[in-house]
């Protein structure tokens, strides 16, 4: 592919819905940034206040806890754009533009299952937990819900990316070129 890893942008004539898109996976993957700051601040406070003062952050292990949700499923999106996930290239390295297209589709297809499923139980666990108001016992009281709900927007992102990705797929597999080239 010719997307380079480490930066991506949407290629010239991309249609409204892969821009918008795009923005909103910088922005998911800003706030996963954000999150690890905090988490590592929390850590690190914590671990400072206990050493020295004799009390660390009430509810520390719940926070960051409950931040990794925001750390590994905001990002995936964005990572998946840019195809930047882990592969194995031996076998891949070798085949026609369109071959890589069917490989990949059905990448993205098996993937669009797995990853839509989790999102879908993400949502009944988020749903429940916000109804019920069910918490984590500690000091503070912090709600269980806005963890799941990071998880859920994260795979509902991860999910759209990669139908974006099988129906660009299917436009390469079918004319041998990216839905955004132009002749």
């Amino acid at each position: 592919m010719d997307q380079s890893p480490e930066y991506y942008t949407p290629p010239p004539g991309a249609g409204l819905l892969e821009r918008l898109v795009h923005r909103v996976e910088t922005a998911a993957l800003a706030v996963s940034m954000l999150a690890v700051m905090l988490t590592s601040a929390i850590i690190g406070l914590s671990v400072f206040g206990r050493f020295f003062l004799g009390r660390s952050i009430p509810d520390s292990v719940v926070m960051v806890e409950n931040l990794m949700p925001v750390i590994v499923a905001l990002p995936l999106a964005y990572v998946a754009a840019r195809r930047g996930h882990i592969e194995v290239e031996v076998f891949t390295n070798w085949l026609p533009p369109r071959g890589l297209a069917a490989v990949n589709l059905l990448a993205d297809l098996v993937g669009l299952i797995i990853f839509g499923l989790i999102a879908w139980g993400a949502w009944s666990l988020l749903e429940r937990d916000f109804i019920s108001g069910r918490f984590h016992e500690g000091v503070l009281r912090l709600p269980s819900w806005p963890a799941k709900a990071m998880f859920f927007l994260g795979m509902a992102l991860f999910s759209l990316r990669l139908f974006l990705s099988f129906i660009g797929d299917i436009r390469q597999l079918i004319f041998g070129r990216k839905a955004t080239d132009r002749d």
